[in-house]
């Protein structure tokens, strides 16, 4: 799901160029989000870091919110939204259950000092739904 919410936003990048930075630095935020991922996964495939009960419940809801996304993407490729309803989605992506599920998994509290690490290199991230909604706030979209 960071994948694809990285690749919406670094469509927004090109398509928006007033708001290219915005866009494109979330963008990598997400990226990292999944590499973070996919490297808990990859090293501790077998310690239970992650919340998998949590995870296993919301698998459909995943599947379902990544298809959703994946088919933003080609029709906002095809018709490019305007800058205001990119903003919006953008805003309602970030407001999804992936995402709170990765922000919450990311600010609990943890005595494992793997987590801390993880906690640590994701620390300089703010919550994108209030990012996105103070950029629109403060241009007026």
């Amino acid at each position: 799901m960071e994948l694809n919410i990285g690749d919406i936003y670094q469509l927004f990048s090109a398509k928006f160029p007033p708001d290219h930075t915005f866009w494109w630095k979330i963008s990598i935020e997400e990226l990292n989000h999944a590499a973070l991922i996919e490297s808990i996964n990859d090293i501790f495939w077998d310690e239970s870091i992650l919340p998998m009960e949590s995870i296993e419940k919301q698998t459909e809801n995943l599947w379902k919110m990544n298809l959703y996304v994946k088919n933003r993407i080609e029709q906002y490729k095809a018709v490019p939204p305007t800058r205001s309803e990119a903003f919006k989605f953008g805003f309602e992506l970030e407001n999804s259950i992936g995402e709170s599920h990765f922000e919450h998994f990311m600010t609990t509290a943890s005595d494992s000092p793997v987590m801390k690490i993880f906690q640590k290199l994701n620390g300089d991230d703010v919550s994108h739904a209030k990012r996105i909604a103070n950029y629109m706030k403060d241009n007026g979209i």
